[in-house]
């Protein structure tokens, strides 16, 4: 497992390095997604870092990951600046926290395809992606949309609601062909 704080910093500047925009909101799905893949593609029990989402209003959230950065930026939604990671250099600062992190070329890949795949999207798609996926909506049930939970989401619902959906999406690729 990885330290999470380092992998926020890690997946911060990716997507500083691939031009995309980078607030603590976004932070905060690509952290789900990328521990959500990372199960499904190496098992249930590999998890990335020990901490779980809770069921925030806006979508999965890291409590530990929005302390450290709500203080950076005026809003949630504003854009993290390289400095805001700590770094002068995108380059230096990315290749420094890939390192020290010490996941595998696997792993890196992975977690690479996770980020140009959902680092693409607008906070508020990603908003809406989570909103409408089990994980999230099932820890949500009985709560007023502007309602305040601290309920985590279930790892095992995470797996399972994405491995479904990798093994449907592998089967149709394969009838397909």
């Amino acid at each position: 497992m990885v330290n999470i704080e380092d992998f926020t910093k890690y997946i911060g500047l990716s997507l500083h390095s691939k031009g995309f925009s980078v607030s603590p909101l976004k932070l905060q799905k690509l952290l789900y997604y990328t521990q959500a893949w990372h199960m499904v593609f190496f098992g249930r029990e590999n998890t990335l870092f020990v901490n779980v989402p809770q069921a925030w209003v806006n979508g999965p959230v890291y409590p530990v990951i929005y302390d450290a950065y709500k203080d950076k930026v005026s809003g949630m939604c504003e854009h993290l600046n390289i400095s805001d990671f700590e770094e002068k250099d995108v380059c230096v600062g990315f290749k420094v926290a890939s390192e020290k992190l010490g996941l595998t070329e696997q792993q890196i890949n992975l977690i690479e395809s996770v980020i140009n795949l959902y680092g693409s999207k607008t906070q508020n798609q990603l908003i809406l992606f989570t909103h409408s996926e089990q994980p999230w909506a099932e820890k949500r049930e009985g709560f007023r949309p502007y309602e305040k939970s601290t309920i985590e989401l279930s790892l095992d619902t995470m797996y399972s609601y994405y491995k479904e959906r990798h093994d449907r999406n592998r089967k149709q690729k394969n009838d397909g062909n």
